[in-house]
């Protein structure tokens, strides 16, 4: 008999199920709404020099004598400005540095500062020039710490050869690679010297690209 009765409440659930009746339930339910505001990174000067300038003797750099003859002048162009910041800060994507009235071991010197203006950390990772020359001369990276050298390329293969005489040599002291936090700079020099093998009346034309990544 109870074996019946059992048999008879399951028939008759399946049934009252099929007819769409339900047990009575309390249920509630909780939503996770969300945004995501991406950051920015900026990446670019803010300071460039006063510029000053030397002479190369011996290896070291002098007050030119008897007279201070050339002239170096440095500019920032193309500013960039933050959004995501509470205040905004303007960085300049190109500094362009005049020399006039240069001559053989004339030594130009300008400080500038490389500036994070996004929102997120960034990290400064490469130095690099163009692989086409931009002008009469061939530009690569030498020594260590790295010196970029613009040379005469005789045979056109983009390696300097002995008699293939170096014109400018440019040098960054320091030469920064690293984390630079959102709202902070780093303090850098670039030297600029003209080489013996340098022509009159010539003009000479150099591009550094220096190249910051996201902070990971």
């Amino acid at each position: 008999m109870k074996t019946k009765m059992t048999a008879i409440f399951a028939t008759l659930m399946i049934a009252l199920m099929a007819v769409g009746f339900a047990y009575a339930h309390w249920s509630d339910v909780i939503k996770i709404n969300g945004t995501v505001q991406m950051g920015e990174l900026i990446f670019g000067f803010t300071t460039c020099g006063p510029c000053g300038d030397g002479k190369m003797v011996d290896g070291k750099i002098v007050t030119p004598e008897p007279k201070d003859v050339g002239k170096v002048e440095c500019k920032l162009s193309v500013p960039e400005t933050s959004v995501h910041l509470e205040v905004p800060k303007t960085v300049y994507k190109l500094m362009t540095i005049t020399i006039t009235s240069g001559y053989p071991e004339y030594v130009a010197i300008c400080p500038f500062t490389l500036d994070n203006g996004g929102s997120i950390p960034l990290d400064v990772t490469l130095y690099c020039v163009p692989v086409t020359p931009v002008d009469t001369l061939t530009w690569r990276w030498e020594g260590t710490p790295p010196v970029l050298v613009g040379f005469i390329d005789v045979d056109g293969d983009g390696v300097r050869d002995p008699d293939e005489p170096a014109v400018i040599n440019i040098w960054f002291d320091p030469m920064f690679f690293g984390q630079i936090d959102p709202c902070q700079s780093k303090l850098g020099k670039i030297y600029i010297h003209i080489k013996e093998p340098a022509e009159e009346c010539h003009t000479y034309a150099f591009e550094i690209s220096i190249k910051a990544e996201q902070w990971n």
